[in-house]
């Protein structure tokens, strides 16, 4: 008797494309997520093991795209960069005092909430640097105002104190400075002035609107049109077996 072939199933698995920055230890899921407002993005799901990153882990992949444009993985934050608001999990908190920037903000009502001035300044600590004052875990910065805003030199963009706050180190502010190179134009650091009442904003980056210039932009509202990449902390392992 013989017998019956049955066709077999068939069932694709599409892995999950990464972007490894082993120098970096971060791993990045390659599949942006977007368009949201901020809140959405905070609350989204980014792949299995993946969170929102923080502006301080978002600069390395936006360096390393520019300095691998080759690669379809970088071709894709380049262009989210050019059309969209690339957002980070930071914001910025302005007072008369001078400007905090915050990495995971906390949330209320499905908006960033405005910490208390005091409550923030006692979590810094005694790191700093070019006149950038950090808490212990890095989390949180603090830069008086003088810093120089809008458009400036990639140098100037390195060694000023908003940018250093904003990236969460001079070493980031560096790697900014050296993705500006990339673009046509002088990059544009964009604040708030005249602050009188506390204010939050989010911490995004774009190219698109200023004249082929990298926006590094810290008074962004939380409004929509926003994307990001997840995140996840390489392991150990790997990114020793990739030396």
């Amino acid at each position: 008797m013989e017998k019956t072939i049955r066709k077999p199933s068939f069932r694709e698995v599409v892995a999950v494309t990464t972007m490894n920055l082993d120098d970096y230890g971060l791993q990045f899921n390659a599949q942006r997520v977007g368009p949201m407002n901020f809140a959405g993005l905070r609350q989204a799901n980014y792949g299995e093991g993946f969170r929102m990153p923080t502006m301080p882990e978002l600069i390395p992949l936006v360096y390393a795209s520019l300095e691998n444009r080759d690669y379809a993985t970088a071709k894709n934050v380049i262009g989210t960069l050019k059309q969209y608001l690339l957002t980070g999990n930071t914001s910025e908190h302005y007072f008369s005092e001078g400007m905090f920037v915050q990495d995971n903000p906390e949330m209320e009502d499905g908006r960033i909430a405005t910490p208390d001035l005091k409550a923030l300044e006692a979590r810094l600590g005694s790191h700093e640097e070019r006149g950038v004052i950090f808490s212990d875990d890095r989390k949180v910065r603090f830069t008086p105002y003088g810093f120089k805003r809008e458009v400036q030199s990639a140098l100037d963009l390195a060694t000023n104190s908003g940018v250093i706050a904003f990236a969460g180190g001079e070493e980031k502010a560096e790697m900014l400075a050296k993705a500006s190179e990339h673009y046509r134009q002088n990059p544009y650091f964009w604040t708030l002035t005249d602050v009188k009442q506390p204010q939050t904003r989010v911490a995004g980056l774009g190219s698109d609107g200023f004249d082929g210039s990298l926006d590094v932009g810290a008074g962004s509202s939380v409004g929509n049109g926003r994307y990001s990449f997840g995140v996840s902390e390489a392991k150990k392992q790997e990114a020793e077996g990739k030396k």
